[in-house]
């Protein structure tokens, strides 16, 4: 029993993954996990994380170590009238441990941190914009082999029903009905269709392989694709493009670097001790070797960098400026071409319903034909062309509606509205 319980249960998962589905959104995220620039982005993470931590080490304090020994070709000499000082030796040797720790920066450490966090979501909005191309290579892929399948499946309807009416002209054949020509033109179709099919399925698996190289997974003649556009139901037209997000960051950087800027032009203020051992030391006349040291307060004020600013902000705002002009282009060309695939959604849309009356009174024409080619009163060549023309209609119709999921596709990838 509980051999037969386990039986049953791999049979159930067997057959789940023999005839899984799978929608454009998730071939898209399967497609962009799988592509290896996504990798860069752990490493931009991974250099942020680096240069914030040599930035913070810029608070810590300076620690210089100095040592020398020189020979001076002359010293100072007291000479004065009855008073004989021995000469100091021309021989120096000192050794000096500086310290020097800032107290008050003006917030320039911070601000560094600052734009270098806006510099990596700047580069990863960069990459997201490459990896964004990712989504036309699958839509095309996807699309291809829904058309492919559609007419396959025309294709072997259409075969299906040329070996039926072989079925008939066989009897008729032989009640001496119709010709043998008549069949012969059957059996000289069937076997052009056939070949037609095993075109579109040597085609198909080149498209299944494309797939599955792109995304990673296996994606085969056994996993339904299904015709669900990127994105879901049309619905405004709003932008949601990485490239609007990346003007938004260039702006944000060029704004930190401009606080940047005026924070180089703060005091700084530090303190510092230093510590030496040698001679002669800050009393030169005293030549024994010694320690000695100092401390102190220190203020630095770079006065120059005032005469810079005006000039470094206005050349800022103007490079913010353009950043405006080129998204306002960026958003108005966009727009621009959504209003045309709106339009061409909007014409598919009204051929898919044309395509259903056409279909309908196609059938009704078929039925026609196929009754008179039994009684022999039409040949099969005139047969054939209705039953052409019924496949055609319906084929048209699959065509429109893989073009309409893949107008709206396109729609939603301009838009930058995706869930992935």
């Amino acid at each position: 029993m509980r051999t037969l319980f386990i039986l049953s249960i791999f049979i159930t998962q067997f057959c789940f993954a023999q005839n899984k589905s799978i929608t454009l959104d998730s071939c898209v995220k399967m497609a962009k996990e799988h592509y290896p620039l996504i990798k860069q982005n752990q490493l931009i993470e991974d250099t942020k994380e680096n240069n914030i931590q040599s930035i913070q080490r810029e608070l810590l304090p300076r620690l210089n170590l100095i040592s020398q020994a020189s020979f001076q070709s002359e010293v100072t000499e007291f000479n004065l009238p009855g008073f004989k000082m021995p000469a100091f030796p021309k021989d120096q040797y000192f050794s000096s441990l500086q310290l020097e720790q800032t107290i008050f920066d003006g917030g320039l450490v911070k601000q560094e941190k600052t734009i270098e966090k806006l510099s990596a979501e700047n580069e990863k909005q960069k990459n997201e914009i490459e990896l964004y191309k990712i989504v036309d290579r699958v839509n095309a892929i996807y699309s291809s082999i829904l058309l492919s399948k559609a007419n396959l499946n025309i294709l072997e309807i259409y075969a299906e029903n040329i070996n039926n009416k072989k079925g008939n002209l066989h009897i008729a054949l032989k009640n001496g009905l119709v010709l043998q020509s008549s069949l012969d033109e059957l059996e000289a179709e069937a076997l052009k269709t056939d070949q037609s099919i095993d075109e579109i399925q040597i085609n198909l698996d080149a498209l299944y392989a494309s797939l599955s190289f792109l995304t990673g997974n296996s994606i085969d003649k056994n996993t339904e694709l299904l015709t669900l556009p990127i994105g879901g139901d049309l619905e405004t037209m709003v932008i949601n493009r990485a490239e609007i997000k990346w003007f938004d960051t260039q702006k944000n950087l060029l704004d930190a670097r401009q606080a940047l800027t005026n924070k180089t032009s703060i005091p700084k203020l530090s303190v510092f001790g230093e510590g030496n051992y040698g001679r002669p030391g800050y009393n030169f006349l005293d030549q024994n070797m010694r320690a000695f040291g100092k401390a102190g307060i220190l203020l630095k004020w770079n006065i120059s960098s005032l005469y810079k600013l005006g000039k470094e902000e206005q050349k800022l705002n103007i490079n913010k400026k353009m950043i405006d002009l080129q998204k306002e282009v960026f958003e108005f060309n966009l727009k621009t071409t959504m209003n045309t695939q709106l339009a061409q959604i909007n014409a598919l849309k009204s051929n898919i319903e044309k395509d259903k009356i056409i279909i309908e009174k196609r059938q009704n024409i078929k039925k026609t034909a196929a009754s008179q080619l039994d009684n022999g009163v039409i040949t099969s060549t005139e047969y054939l062309v209705q039953l052409n023309a019924e496949m055609q209609a319906v084929l048209n119709q699959k065509v429109h509606e893989i073009k309409l999921m893949n107008a709206i596709t396109t729609f939603h990838t301009t838009q930058g509205i995706t869930n992935f």
